[in-house]
């Protein structure tokens, strides 16, 4: 239990942590009660802080600094209501404390009244001493309501005061690139690199700032400043390698990803590029090597998964890339991505009574791309299911319903069934909009070439 506070000599936590073991009732000051709460808050020891506050509010029960402890407590642990009457009471006390509106704003926030929060904060400035946590609020609560170029010029405030302060950059870049302010993203950075030239979180960011606005050589120099700065920053070796990817010097790419991975542990993605890279070289053998290794190094990364499988496709190996589908499903049988190629693959073998299972498993987890609801229909006219081909040739329709190749498989599976009233429907529906069948179709249903003068 060591902090600031815990290792400064005048703490006052260790007496009070003697006098909980003792079982004695110690008097401390309200500053030191203050001093004690804050830090068992800090700590995530709610309960010490708890009874702090009991005992503070005995020794010191119209304290304004110790009610507003006892408010942010009520807060935290959902009794907004209490906090609210408690907040009104430590008003009429010091009606000018900066604390009173920004644990109301707090309130408000919770309750996603953003705008009331933000009235609140505004409000506070006028008797804040300490400005920048308002700012950071404020930044926060526009950001939350969408308004980025507000939020964008608070966090540029907070920046102002505190350099130093990442979690405010993060948030300011966050705004700056959804309003696609590449240039002024650099600025602010430059306006960092100023006061420390050797700022590699500053110069990694410039780089990304100049991927978005296509300089790939300023993003290069930029990431090589990173590295200058900091030579065992792995985010920079990986952006540096992917830029170089993006450039087509993919040797060199490959040499930054290998780094990264000695550096740190070796990660997922850094393997997953390597392969890329090897795939463009046509270096396949170790292509497949890093594929191997990315899914093995971890199991969960659908885009590891997805690009091993798409290689063995691009390579015409169907019987591979069923087989490490098979693998990935084992892992994840929810994924679209491995239940649509899955489906793809065992129709490509000619397997269609398990193709048919897949595509309808594809269709519920939520993929309802037009090609799924074709070729879930070709494998149906492989199978001869001409009933269940039209029911879900009209399940397609409610997403495509002007989709010809839609209608021309329900037409087809009518004139199987000898429904000819029905096929007839559709089929003059075909011609009245001069609807040529694709190919594909007239493969699967050769009668219709004479219908359609082909």
């Amino acid at each position: 239990m060591k902090n600031s506070y815990s290792d400064n000599s005048d703490s006052p936590i260790p007496r009070f942590e003697q006098m909980l073991k003792t079982n004695e009732v110690y008097y401390f000051d309200a500053e030191d009660f203050e001093c004690i709460i804050q830090y068992y808050i800090d700590s995530g020891e709610i309960n010490l802080a708890k009874k702090a506050l009991h005992l503070a509010t005995k020794q010191h029960p119209v304290h304004s600094d110790l009610l507003l402890l006892k408010s942010e407590l009520l807060i935290f642990d959902g009794a907004d209501d209490q906090a609210k009457l408690l907040l009104e009471i430590i008003e009429e006390l010091d009606p000018h404390n900066q604390e009173i509106f920004v644990q109301k704003a707090t309130i408000y926030s919770k309750n996603k009244e953003h705008r009331a929060a933000i009235e609140l904060l505004q409000e506070a400035l006028q008797y804040a001493e300490e400005l920048t946590e308002i700012w950071c609020l404020l930044g926060m609560e526009y950001m939350v309501i969408e308004d980025y170029y507000k939020a964008k010029e608070n966090f540029k405030l907070c920046l102002n005061e505190d350099p130093e302060d990442y979690q405010v950059l993060y948030n300011l870049l966050y705004c700056l690139e959804y309003l696609k302010e590449y240039e002024e993203a650099v600025e602010v950075l430059n306006s960092l690199l100023e006061k420390n030239p050797y700022n590699e979180i500053a110069w990694h960011e410039v780089g990304k700032q100049y991927l978005n606005l296509n300089c790939n050589e300023e993003a290069l120099s930029a990431f090589d400043f990173a590295i200058i700065s900091e030579d065992q920053f792995t985010g920079a070796y990986i952006e540096k390698g992917k830029v170089l990817e993006k450039m087509g010097r993919l040797n060199e790419a490959i040499e930054n990803y290998q780094i990264s991975n000695q550096i740190d542990d070796p990660s997922s993605y850094a393997y997953l590029r390597i392969a890329k890279c090897h795939e463009l070289l046509r270096n396949d053998l170790l292509a497949i090597q890093y594929y191997k290794k990315s899914v093995k190094e971890d199991p969960s990364s659908e885009k590891s998964w997805v690009a091993l499988i798409d290689f063995y496709i691009y390579q015409k190996n169907i019987e591979k890339a069923l087989y490490f589908t098979k693998e990935a499903l084992l892992i994840n049988n929810n994924s679209v991505g491995y239940n649509k190629r899955n489906a793809l693959l065992l129709q490509t073998l000619g397997q269609y009574t398990e193709a048919e299972i897949a595509y309808q498993s594809t269709i519920e987890l939520g993929n309802y791309e037009l090609e799924i609801w074709l070729e879930w229909m070709n494998t149906l006219i492989f199978l001869n299911e001409w009933e269940k081909l039209i029911s879900i040739g009209n399940q397609a329709k409610e997403f495509y319903p002007d989709s010809n190749e839609i209608d021309f498989r329900i037409a087809g599976s009518y004139k199987r069934l000898s429904r000819l009233n029905e096929a007839d429907y559709f089929i003059q529906n075909l011609l009245k909009n001069k609807t040529v069948p694709s190919e594909t179709f007239l493969n699967l249903f050769p009668e219709f070439k004479s219908i359609f003068d082909i």
